[in-house]
């Protein structure tokens, strides 16, 4: 048994995540587990489908075990991203290997990039240029050229930079695990173009339509994505507006100092564009400065909906939740129950009671699922994070 760990977002699954498997599996892995985001994503919106929906189009379309990534790690800037990912992974306790998709493809080329990151000429160079203005993907790309170190190309690529995250992430927890790039296939990450039945991710969210997606996913997700969209299981603008809008108006100036990933004062350009805006977009307009492009403000505003602080952002994840296996994952599952370093289940409520810290995570993402639920088109209950089983018969 060889067992690969990818982590996605999968927002929605389509060809080109079942073409990264296909090429992990062959290279090597006989089982494949992925560490997902759940009902909010990395870009700080909610996903364009829920997470068991995801998961069942994952494990349909070649992924063997689906664990959820905890909130506070899957709306997060790159590096705590990939490190709760990671850890994640690591703390299985049983995975050989980390595939992830690249642009470059050069695994060793990559493992060279993240080194320098953690390098103090490195660190020096990055805080001169955040000190400047410049917002963090460009700090980190020009700290790079800085270093003279030839590699500052890699973090202009969406896919390499979060790859060069992993990467320290491994370093910086000490893995064993063996990281893999699978150059990726056909189209760019965030591509608006679709080429020889593979479409960008976001892509796809922008079409929306069953019958323009169908020829970008696998089959059985195609008829899973015909089914949600039909039921109007999907995130509505207006309802996500007037529900963020509701929240963040009833919050104290103090609330918004707690917020994860806070410099120079941002809060209080935060707290009073809130004031002033009549739209999450107005909003985001009024806050945006050259330091503080509109993702990294979306993740403030999404941080301060669904309750993320600073103190939560600092957890690593405290437990592995199951949301989908098939044979072969469960036969993963089964090698866990002698390796994993962390509490094991599909269950959220028994994952809850296993700790302080896995209670309060358990409980930041009921509540997550809850508001998630409120801003579908067609709105469902509270208290399915509790309720939805896991998928067992994949």
């Amino acid at each position: 048994m060889r067992i690969a760990v990818i982590i996605a977002e999968y927002n929605p699954f389509h060809n080109g995540h079942a073409y990264h498997i296909a090429q992990t599996r062959k290279n090597g892995a006989t089982h494949i587990a992925v560490v997902m985001s759940g009902n909010f994503v990395q870009r700080g919106e909610p996903a364009f489908l829920e997470k068991h929906i995801r998961a069942r189009a994952a494990l349909s379309g070649g992924a063997d075990l689906v664990l959820e990534l905890p909130l506070a790690f899957a709306c997060a800037p790159a590096q705590r991203f990939g490190l709760g990912a990671v850890y994640v992974a690591e703390k299985m306790g049983c995975v050989d290997m980390l595939s992830f998709g690249s642009e470059s493809g050069d695994t060793a080329r990559l493992e060279q990039a993240a080194a320098v990151l953690d390098t103090p000429q490195f660190r020096e160079a990055l805080a001169r240029e955040l000190e400047s203005g410049a917002p963090y993907p460009q700090a980190v790309s020009r700290a790079m050229e800085r270093c003279g170190s030839g590699f500052a190309g890699l973090t202009a690529s969406p896919n390499d930079t979060l790859a060069l995250e992993y990467l320290r992430a491994l370093r910086q927890l000490g893995s064993k695990i063996r990281p893999m790039a699978v150059r990726r296939a056909f189209v760019e990450h965030d591509a608006e173009e679709a080429a020889e039945g593979f479409a960008s991710a976001s892509r796809l969210r922008a079409l929306a339509q069953p019958e323009e997606i169908a020829a970008y996913v696998p089959e059985e997700a195609a008829q899973l994505y015909r089914a949600e969209l039909e039921a109007g299981h999907t995130p509505d603008p207006q309802r996500l507006d007037a529900a963020v809008l509701g929240v963040l108006r009833r919050q104290q100036r103090e609330e918004f100092s707690r917020l994860p990933d806070l410099s120079e004062g941002i809060e209080n350009r935060f707290w009073n564009a809130m004031r002033s805006g009549s739209s999450m977009e107005e909003i985001l307009t009024l806050a945006k400065t050259k330091r503080y492009p509109h993702a990294r403000l979306r993740r403030m505003m999404m941080h301060a909906f669904l309750g993320v602080t600073q103190e939560m952002a600092e957890e690593l994840p405290a437990y592995l939740r199951v949301l989908g296996a098939n044979e072969r994952g469960r036969e993963i599952l089964s090698v866990m129950a002698g390796t994993a370093s962390l509490p094991v289940s599909a269950s959220l409520a028994e994952l809850e009671r296993s700790g302080s810290a896995a209670a309060e995570q358990a409980r930041l993402e009921a509540l997550s699922t809850d508001l998630y639920q409120g801003i579908l088109r067609c709105p469902g209950p509270c208290a399915t994070d509790y309720t939805a089983p896991a998928i067992w018969n994949a």
